[in-house]
């Protein structure tokens, strides 16, 4: 569903379209009684007749509606466009800091001891109302033209105590941005409010280095899986080592915040204790606390598209200005004309001739690069589109984007590049699920057995209740992937049939770890299976 200018939401006029997430179609409106411009949210058409996205589009709108705080997104009221719901929110004028850092480079540690400090408030706000975020990452902090950071996107927010709510996410399935994703959070363990301080942590690691905690900057060393697996197994990285300038005490912090066990991690309280000690005291030293200059695209007419999802008036860039106007559309102060009791000075000949010689070789050089051949790239350089000229910043492969919530007891399967391709089961099927589809095939269906992985099934057998139930065995290559994800269970003792490259006549693959054997298509009492369905 589409929603022109002009078009009404309540008592919302649409004004424009801003951006689509992988919830929602965001706009920018304005609220006509009370004459204040609003965001509104309306759920993708697309996630129509999914019945989880609902759920959790509507919970996200009740979640924040919850907070009051002024570093957290205000709800204003929620409701109905026909059969999808939306959300009026508060519409941020200002940049998340994500885009900022990635257009301009890292910030000094003053602004980003601010920055992180009102973060932190907000999110304290949301635990103190009984909501993980679950997601923080440099993306969903904007920071307001007013110089204000507001937490944003409760998406995938989740409450410390559900209560009543409705389980919106499998046992064992793992959610949140792979780059700022707490150990925990990553093994699909009960959570807590400091899986935000951790990803906070690293957020904080971004703004000072222009990098995500883990990412290498090699492509083939920054894939999903990869990323994650430093998360849980290596130390968090030192920002000084990418940035000299990086002040000690914050530095030190940041590390403290992705301590790898929760318990040893500082509370909101000590975070923002500590860092607005350390903002004091760079304030006092007169340390730098000016946001690098973000440099707009050319084309843009010196300004910056607004942040997908706030809007607002974007920052002014300086740019290149061949009428004499300065950015912003005001021309620049006219130089000072000389005092006439000033003394002037005569340059010498030696100077002026050595400043017509080196003009000179100025206009030869530009003659050459406008007028003459173009050099040629080498060859093993693929050749690119050519596109406006950016500030040269880090590249990096982008986080996979959320895929489509998965069913239940199920994990994301990425594919051999680290993207997510598939939903595999955490555990093999039951006698219990086996017997349900196929009760005169099943054996000792006792109450006590029905919990137990199923065997004595052949791999025909198999495969045909895959099908059933509108998934398919896992290949032996996915089966090597998905033994490495966080909460695959494998039974020790038994063995599971999988689809092999070249399968024997009347033999068939099985793997256990990391051995591999074949079987006859027949039951066996130590052979089970699993299921998985692609994306």
């Amino acid at each position: 569903m589409s929603l022109g200018p002009g078009t009404f939401v309540d008592h919302y006029q649409i004004e424009a379209f801003v951006g689509a997430g992988s919830m929602g179609d965001v706009y920018r409106a304005t609220d006509v009684k009370l004459g204040r411009p609003v965001a509104i949210k309306v759920l993708s058409d697309r996630h129509r007749d999914n019945d989880e996205l609902r759920a959790r589009f509507e919970r996200e709108a009740r979640a924040v509606a919850a907070i009051s705080h002024p570093n957290v997104v205000q709800v204003f009221t929620t409701g109905h466009l026909g059969d999808l719901p939306y959300m009026a929110m508060e519409f941020l004028a200002g940049t998340d800091l994500g885009s900022s850092v990635e257009r301009g480079g890292p910030w000094p540690s003053l602004p980003v001891a601010r920055a992180v400090a009102d973060a932190a408030r907000g999110l304290q706000g949301a635990s103190a109302a009984g909501l993980i975020h679950r997601d923080v990452k440099p993306a969903n902090l904007v920071k307001l033209d007013t110089g204000i950071v507001k937490v944003t996107d409760f998406g995938l927010a989740k409450p410390v105590n559900p209560g009543d709510e409705p389980q919106l996410t499998a046992m064992g399935v793992v959610v949140g941005t792979p780059d700022y994703i707490a150990p925990e959070q990553a093994r699909g363990e009960k959570l807590d409010g400091l899986v935000d301080i951790y990803a906070l942590g690293g957020s904080m690691y971004f703004m000072l280095t222009g990098r995500p905690p883990f990412r290498t900057g090699v492509p083939a060393e920054d894939k999903y899986l990869k990323v994650v697996s430093r998360h849980l197994k290596q130390p968090a990285p030192d920002p000084r080592k990418q940035n000299p300038s990086v002040d000690g005490e914050l530095a030190d912090l940041g590390l403290e915040m992705m301590e790898k066990k929760a318990s040893g991690r500082p509370s909101y309280e000590q975070v923002i204790a500590r860092l607005e000690a350390i903002a004091t005291r760079l304030e006092r030293a007169g340390s730098a606390s000016d946001i690098p200059s973000v440099v707009a695209p050319a084309g843009s007419g010196g300004s910056v598209q607004p942040t997908p999802f706030v809007g607002g008036q974007a920052p002014r860039a300086a740019t290149f200005d061949p009428v004499g106007t300065a950015p912003g559309g005001r021309r620049p102060e006219p130089a000072p004309e000389p005092s006439p009791s000033a003394p002037t000075s005569r340059a010498s000949r030696p100077l002026v001739f050595a400043t017509v010689a080196s003009g000179l070789v100025f206009a030869v050089g530009l003659g050459l690069l406008l007028f003459g051949p173009m050099p040629e790239a080498p060859a093993s350089a693929p050749l690119a589109d050519a596109g406006p000229a950016e500030t040269a910043s880090p590249v990096f492969d982008a986080a996979p984007p959320a895929p489509p919530a998965p069913p239940p007891g199920m994990l994301l399967l990425p594919d051999e590049d680290g993207n997510p391709a598939a939903y595999v089961a955490a555990r093999p099927v039951t006698l219990g699920e086996f017997a349900a589809t196929f009760p005169a095939r099943a054996k000792n269906t006792s109450a006590k057995a029905r919990g137990r992985a199923v065997t004595r099934v052949s791999f025909s057998d198999a495969r045909e209740f895959a099908t059933k139930a509108n998934a398919r065995l896992l290949t032996e290559a996915e089966y090597e992937r998905a033994r490495e994800l966080a909460g695959f269970d494998g039974e020790p003792k038994l063995w599971e049939w999988v689809m092999a490259d070249k399968a024997a006549k009347s033999r068939r693959r099985v793997r256990n770890g990391k051995r591999t054997g074949d079987r006859r298509d027949k039951g066996q009492r130590d052979v089970t299976f699993r299921l998985v369905r692609d994306l």
